[in-house]
């Protein structure tokens, strides 16, 4: 993906505003398109979320405790077998930082925040069926949280 695409879902969020809403537009833009991206970036960042220790166990941590060659092997293991999950969350992180931008230069502030105020979900709802079994519940438990997370980078 890249900026050039970002401007045609622009565009096309502003033609659906123009014949359904701004709500129409701003779900289709964020909550379809942008939704989208940004569930692949929290997807690439749980394959690299176990690579280096966290904060409170950094002092426990075997490779805080290893030397010098055990912290080099551990580096090239890394760039050996994960780089392309590093590169693909550099990715994401970049075209989500210019996603937001042009959305933001899209539609006003009071637009965004109405949209977000508005309880919006990055999936259409499923009418199917009402009951929901444990992986629904988690699955739109994640999703919940992910909306948040979009909420922050925008308001």
């Amino acid at each position: 993906m890249d900026n050039a695409q970002i401007k045609e879902f622009c565009e096309e969020a502003l033609k659906v505003s123009e014949t359904k809403g701004i709500q129409n537009g701003l779900s289709y833009l964020i909550g379809e398109k942008f939704g989208r991206s940004f569930l692949q970036l929290k997807k690439a960042r749980q394959k690299l979320q176990f690579l280096y220790p966290s904060e409170e166990a950094s002092d426990n941590h075997p490779l805080n405790k290893g030397g010098r060659t055990l912290k080099m092997s551990y580096a090239l293991a890394i760039q050996e077998h994960y780089s392309t999950p590093l590169e693909q969350v550099k990715h994401y992180e970049l075209f989500l930082k210019d996603f937001v931008a042009a959305i933001k230069n899209t539609f006003s502030q009071e637009d965004i925040r109405n949209y977000f105020d508005s309880s919006p979900q990055l999936s259409p709802e499923d009418e199917g069926s009402s009951d929901l079994d444990f992986s629904d519940v988690l699955q739109e438990a994640e999703e919940i949280l992910a909306v948040e997370e979009i909420k922050r980078l925008f308001l």
